[in-house]
């Protein structure tokens, strides 16, 4: 976990000025993208005719997807300021989104 928060915390260091400029709109686009996840995974498995359960098991599997690929992929291509602003949103929004379904 504290690895995590050093990692987030550098990247959103690094990326403050592209984060305050696009901030807002890229929270909304994370946000999009996960819960479209979570949708994409539930229907995708619905239309597969799978129970209820795997329905759910296939949307969490989905719509939990790790943003440290993301990241480590924006540290090699030395972007970690701009790509690597996404995944560290990604993270965190994941986290909350994918308890609440939980729940």
């Amino acid at each position: 976990m504290g690895g995590i928060i050093l990692i987030i915390g550098i990247i959103t260091a690094t990326g403050r000025e592209s984060l305050l400029t696009v901030g807002p709109l890229l929270a909304l686009c994370v946000l999009l993208h996960n819960l479209g996840g979570f949708l994409f995974g539930y229907l995708s498995a619905k239309a597969l005719k799978l129970d209820e359960q795997s329905c759910r098991t296939v949307a969490i599997e989905v719509g939990l997807q790790n943003g440290g690929l993301a990241s480590g992929i924006a540290l090699q291509l030395g972007k970690v300021a701009t790509v690597g602003l996404a995944p560290a949103l990604f993270g965190p929004i994941m986290n909350v989104t994918g308890s609440i379904l939980a729940s």
